[in-house]
């Protein structure tokens, strides 16, 4: 099966970065649109990465049993009070590399047989990603899956859905307070409910391989909170409301929040998630018939 940038005719490609260029260039590839001031972290050349891994932490049918070919870039714009890779998010940790080495190290991830090439938080350098992958895009033998924290402008996401097979969407708040309160974007929801309509809209099939290995679909991830009980309730509601209207997707509820970074100063959340509180999510997630999967504690 093709990936959906081979699928693209040159003149396509060519009019994406052309788009993507102009966006990123402007500083209006996320919701703050900081107009070129790149709070995200981003460079004026060359595109900052922090690591090319081969990962086993994703969801099953993504990770298989070779990993998938995660590339975790420098910087973010949501930079939530509490992430987890805060010397990447927050302190830009990583090395500029030339898209001409990007690619290199996107190809070497390929030999390793990953079963996909794993965007993680790439929004603020997607137009070099793009132009990188168009110089090696007939080598690129994989699906492209878009890791993200699911808030993004209309222009930026329309690019997105067109180059991406898998999109692993985060739904973090359905209020913005919180957003405001832990996150850099204060209208999230906005535009992540914005982003969920042209889901709908686009509606990516779910199709695995013989073997179970994802080659296009959407996975929505939903990270409990400690405190936050009311939040992730709605979140799961709102998501079974999109189910019922036909969005085809599975969801990876998460329970692996910890203190991290800022929020040791922040009481709401400086402590782990109880079992309580996670188990709350997971049977409303059962009752209400939504797959996908649900952790441990």
């Amino acid at each position: 099966m093709k990936n959906l940038l081979n699928s693209l005719s040159e003149n396509r490609l060519s009019q994406i970065l052309q788009t993507v260029r102009s966006i990123c260039d402007d500083g209006l590839c996320c919701p703050i649109q900081c107009g070129g001031t790149n709070p995200c972290g981003r460079v004026d050349e060359g595109i900052k990465v922090a690591s090319y891994a081969v990962h086993d932490g994703e969801e099953p049918p993504v990770s298989g049993w070779n990993g998938a070919g995660n590339i975790f870039f420098s910087g973010c714009s949501a930079r939530c009070i509490f992430c987890q890779n805060w010397p990447i998010s927050h302190e830009n940790n990583g090395k500029i590399y030339t898209e001409k080495e990007f690619g290199e190290n996107i190809l070497k991830l390929i030999k390793k047989k990953v079963h996909n090439i794993n965007l993680v938080t790439s929004d603020h350098y997607l137009d070099r990603v793009v132009s990188s992958f168009a110089e090696i895009r007939e080598k690129i033998t994989v699906p492209i899956c878009y890791n993200c924290n699911g808030s993004h402008t209309e222009e930026l996401f329309k690019i997105i859905l067109e180059i991406s097979d898998i999109l692993l969407f985060d739904v973090k708040y359905v209020d913005n307070d919180l957003s405001k309160k832990f996150s850099c974007i204060n209208d999230y929801h906005k535009y992540n409910k914005m982003n969920l309509e042209m889901l709908l809209e686009k509606n990516i099939p779910w199709i695995e391989n013989d073997l179970g290995i994802l080659q296009k679909g959407l996975i929505i991830r939903h990270l409990v909170l400690p405190g936050q009980v009311e939040n992730s309730i709605e979140v799961v509601k709102m998501l079974k409301d999109y189910q019922d209207r036909g969005l085809n997707f599975k969801l990876s509820v998460m329970s692996q929040y910890f203190p991290a970074y800022k929020a040791v100063d922040h009481p709401d959340i400086n402590r782990k998630l109880t079992e309580d509180e996670y188990s709350q999510i997971a049977q409303l997630v059962e009752e209400l018939s939504i797959d996908g999967w649900v952790q441990g504690f």
